[in-house]
């Protein structure tokens, strides 16, 4: 009875959250105000759908539309890097991968999973770039290139479809923890010239407000309150890495944040803060609490 009771809490709570975060983006989008919160307000919208559908119906259902998420996620990568036509075949290759990877966490294979993008299909894309074409100029670029991009798109971004399996909750304490971090980031993150100051400051403004939302959820996670507060203070080292290291291959790539919008940036952008948070706390959970 306790169960179904927490099952019905845990419904309602996130339809009340995704109705929420919809009505927002529709007022943003009718009142046109602009604001750095914008993007990552739809994006947050994505992973609460992702949330309510594996709750309404199973986490296998859900982890398809952190499928798609990842498709839009490496489409957008590809436009951005100077790819070679005869690549076509290793890009449609990494998209090939996939379907192939979330279907392995539809079917909960863990060993094959983790294998997945980092063995068969780091194998695979060599070869189906030298079947592409004659010309071999660039072929150690190109190869680089679209790996690259599949793990931080596809790979990373999976890992939060497998914490889905574990509980949902596991894969929301993430998300609320990642957004709060990312507010402080952006808020806090241009305040000093120094950018490892900036890292450092940022980390500890996002501790005290973590630490006890982390605290807070461990009912509703399942994970002891020990390592909710552990996670609670990893989180926001691991997003500061992840924003660092992806700003990095922005600049390389000619993307500037005053021209971010879909298919310029804007998706990896605001997808850059899970890109290590993501594996580092599913794996974090995986080895110690299951």
């Amino acid at each position: 009875m306790i169960n179904a009771m927490f099952s019905s809490v845990s419904s309602v709570t996130l339809i009340t959250a995704t109705v929420c975060l919809l009505v927002v983006n529709i007022v943003r989008i009718i009142s046109k105000k602009r604001s750095f919160l914008n993007s990552y307000l739809t994006y947050t919208l994505v992973f609460f759908i992702c949330f309510l559908t594996a709750q309404i119906f199973s986490y296998k259902v859900g982890i398809w539309v952190l499928a798609l998420l990842s498709f839009t996620a490496l489409r957008e990568y590809f436009s951005l890097i100077n790819i070679r036509l005869q690549d076509r075949l290793g890009i449609l290759g990494a998209y090939l991968s996939i379907p192939f990877m979330y279907y392995l966490i539809q079917i909960d294979w863990y060993g094959m999973f983790i294998i997945s993008i980092p063995v068969y299909t780091f194998l695979a894309i060599p070869l189906l770039v030298s079947l592409g074409g004659k010309e071999t100029q660039g072929t150690v670029f190109s190869i680089g290139a679209i790996d690259f991009g599949l793990f931080l798109c596809v790979f990373c971004i999976g890992h939060i479809g497998y914490l889905l399996s574990f509980a949902i909750w596991k894969a929301v304490f993430l998300v609320i923890n990642v957004a709060i971090c990312d507010v402080i980031i952006y808020y806090i993150g241009s305040r000093f010239r120094s950018k490892t100051l900036n890292c450092f400051v940022c980390w500890l403004l996002s501790l005290p407000l973590t630490i006890p939302v982390s605290w807070l959820l461990c009912y509703w996670t399942g994970i002891p309150p020990l390592h909710s507060i552990i996670l609670g203070a990893m989180i926001p080292a691991l997003v500061i890495i992840g924003h660092r290291s992806t700003d990095y291959v922005k600049a390389d790539l000619g993307v500037t944040d005053d021209v971010l919008f879909p298919g310029r940036g804007q998706i990896m952008d605001n997808l850059k803060s899970f890109f290590y948070a993501a594996p580092v706390m599913f794996h974090y959970i995986r080895y110690f609490l299951t």
